[in-house]
């Protein structure tokens, strides 16, 4: 549900600027203020920008605030880059009284340019000067290539969470150039929560793919402020918290890959089988990784041999005993092709969401989210930067 957002959450606060980082003139620098325990997961790049390994060296903690540039990614950027970083951390806390350690720091954009410090500084003291910016307003700063905002929210235990992301290409998480915000008014202890956004992070942002391509940036971050109610591992609160979180983060991993660069469909791939959930999603995610599934759908082709090679190719086993319906059209049941109306199933692959339900040996349960590739997406990118 979007009852509620970011912004609404008790505790939050959320500073919007024009720093003049995006060429477009829009909002780019956010401050995001909740005093309380925080956790987050970045990139597990060996590029990994200065901001993700400032952040990720100071979690899981008790922090003030974050403080995200749309734009630049400062990544690639040398020693300058950390100084940079550790220079926005540091102007937050000077206007938020804190320290620089207990404000992190996400960015997105181009790689491998500089950031242009002054107006950053001068964006950070616009930011903290307009607290009670829209929830809207929030989830639309951070976009760059992205058509559409991203937001989310749900009620758990009595505790509300609230989230909003961006991401549109470079998206083959662990994470991707995606950047998801989330905040919770629970009170709860900062170890258990980075614990908590791990194992969700693993079945949900990281369950999308747009291109295959691991970013640089890519940061969940989860903040609470502490004004709700007590949520306790291990207790039946713990779990139907846990569940909230995990509709949240879903919501917003669906929303990043419907939103994919040139998209034109959403692809959902559903397992049941193999060994373990993990096995299962990994294959799962192969599928919506494979750029010849990616174009047979963007061309409506019902060509499940694709599909099946995917598999192959990431050595799944059983594909010899596999059922498979593609957008709800049988066409292999128990490794057998079976015959079908390939007029129907081009019209079945017209839908906004194309779901691929896959069948193995095994109790192992995982789904991955995905999008087409057309003609957009190497026209955004070939002329990303100029």
């Amino acid at each position: 549900t979007d009852a509620f957002g970011w912004a609404d959450i008790p505790g939050a606060l959320g500073g919007v600027a024009q720093a003049g980082i995006k060429s477009t003139g829009r909002d780019d620098l956010i401050v995001l203020v909740a005093r309380g325990a925080t956790a987050a997961v970045t990139t597990r790049s060996t590029a990994a920008a200065a901001p993700c390994i400032w952040s990720r060296a100071r979690v899981p903690s008790h922090t003030q605030a974050v403080v995200i540039n749309a734009g630049n990614a400062n990544a690639s950027t040398g020693l300058q880059g950390m100084e940079d970083t550790r220079h926005m951390a540091s102007e937050v806390a000077r206007h938020i009284g804190c320290t620089a350690d207990e404000v992190l720091v996400c960015s997105t954009g181009v790689i491998g340019v500089p950031l242009p410090m002054n107006r950053v500084t001068q964006g950070i003291a616009e930011a903290c000067r307009s607290w009670g910016a829209s929830s809207d307003r929030l989830a639309r700063a951070i976009l760059t290539t992205d058509l559409v905002p991203k937001t989310a929210a749900a009620m758990g235990a009595g505790a509300r969470i609230a989230g909003f992301a961006k991401g549109s290409g470079m998206i083959h998480p662990d994470m991707a150039t995606m950047l998801a915000f989330l905040v919770t008014d629970a009170q709860i202890e900062a170890n258990a929560l980075q614990g908590l956004l791990e194992n969700i992070t693993a079945c949900t942002f990281n369950a999308v793919t747009v291109d295959g391509d691991m970013s640089t940036n890519d940061t969940v971050i989860m903040q609470s402020t502490g004004k709700g109610p007590s949520i306790v591992a291990g207790t039946p609160e713990w779990d139907t918290f846990t569940h909230a979180v995990t509709a949240v983060c879903r919501e917003l991993s669906r929303a990043i890959a419907r939103d994919g660069e040139g998209a034109q469909h959403l692809i959902t791939v559903e397992i049941a089988g193999l060994e373990t959930d993990e096995a299962a999603r990994e294959a799962a995610r192969a599928v919506c990784r494979s750029p010849l599934v990616k174009t047979a759908i963007a061309g409506r082709d019902a060509n499940w041999g694709r599909i099946v090679g995917a598999l192959g190719a990431v050595f799944v086993p059983g594909l010899d005993c596999m059922d498979l319906d593609v957008a709800g059209v049988p066409v292999l049941r128990n490794g057998t092709p079976l015959a079908f109306d390939e007029e129907a199933a081009s019209n079945a692959l017209a839908a906004d969401e194309v779901v691929i339900r896959i069948r193995l040996p095994g109790s192992g349960w995982g789904e991955a989210w995905g999008c087409d590739f057309t003609e957009g997406y190497i026209r955004i990118n070939a002329d990303y930067r100029s």
